[in-house]
């Protein structure tokens, strides 16, 4: 009868080994798993990083931009202004400005 202990016994014992392995190869696998997801999570956070660089950058390259359009559409309509006010007053005064140009130089 011991005999038969014996070989229950062994049997039990490399069942149990047999779990153990298996539960020592779940648990490194868990650990890469692990890693692996800190790895992506890092990653992640670094391009998240620089997708807000690079939003903040294109946001203040935009700025800029419409700041100078801003200006170019304020100089030209000073521009335009200054023609349209120069016309109108040579419309207006045209015929008296000439008549006195030939007067002062006796043409």
């Amino acid at each position: 009868m011991p005999v038969l202990a014996d070989a229950r016994l062994d049997d039990h014992e490399r069942r149990l080994d047999d779990h153990e392995r298996r539960l020592s190869s779940v648990e490194s696998g868990m650990t890469a798993i692990q890693l692996k997801l800190v790895e992506v999570q890092t990653e992640g956070r670094m391009r998240g990083e620089r997708q807000d660089v690079d939003l903040r950058d294109l946001k203040d390259m935009t700025r800029d931009l419409l700041g100078g359009m801003v200006f170019f559409k304020s100089a030209f309509t000073w521009v335009v202004g200054s023609l349209a006010g120069i016309l109108i007053f040579i419309a207006i005064w045209g015929p008296k400005l000439l008549a006195f140009w030939r007067d002062w130089h006796h043409v």
